[in-house]
């Protein structure tokens, strides 16, 4: 699977403006530089949360998306916890040396859009007793958030449909 592809299957609603940020994991093999610098003039970051001599962890995310997220007063309860710093810049470099000492740091949820209710769920039940499982552990409001896992869910299999018949990958992304 080429890297636009992989892209778009695991990054639609970031590529759409409907979800802060997306995580994915690549072959260090597969080259998009080229479609990273394309749509990185379409809004969109890129950040490399971890590499190994194979596979590469990044961070897709529109920036000023994820900024105003993680500055929700929940968000910042938690991160605060975690002792993160104030600016995304360094909320990012934070959140990679976690992701170096915790194999997946349970706040990452905040960075992806997950509701911070739910994180703080999780994390102070250890992952159990959730009301619901999806892309994350639901612990409250799950009707929303069904409707939420079900608009994210259209849109990738929406993307996927466009870009398999050859829609260009910097028109799949929407300009905030």
């Amino acid at each position: 699977m080429c890297f636009e592809e992989l892209l778009v299957m695991h990054a639609s609603p970031t590529l759409a403006n409907l979800k802060p940020a997306s995580l994915f994991s690549v072959n260090n093999a597969a080259d998009g530089n080229e479609c990273l610098r394309k749509l990185e003039n379409r809004g969109l970051s890129f950040f490399r949360l971890s590499n190994s001599k194979s596979q590469r962890l990044l961070l897709v995310y529109r920036r000023d998306m994820l900024d105003q997220v993680l500055s929700t007063p929940g968000a910042e309860e938690i991160l605060s916890y975690f002792e993160y710093p104030e600016s995304l810049d360094e909320r990012l470099e934070f959140l990679r040396k976690r992701f170096l000492s915790t194999p997946c740091p349970h706040e990452v949820g905040l960075f992806l859009g997950y509701p911070a209710e739910d994180v703080k769920g999780f994390i102070e039940n250890n992952g159990h007793g959730a009301l619901y499982s999806g892309l994350w552990k639901v612990y409250f409001n799950k009707e929303n958030a069904e409707k939420t896992l079900q608009k994210w869910a259209k849109c990738r299999r929406k993307y996927l449909e466009c870009f398999l018949s050859g829609t260009d990958i910097t028109r799949l992304c929407v300009t905030a």
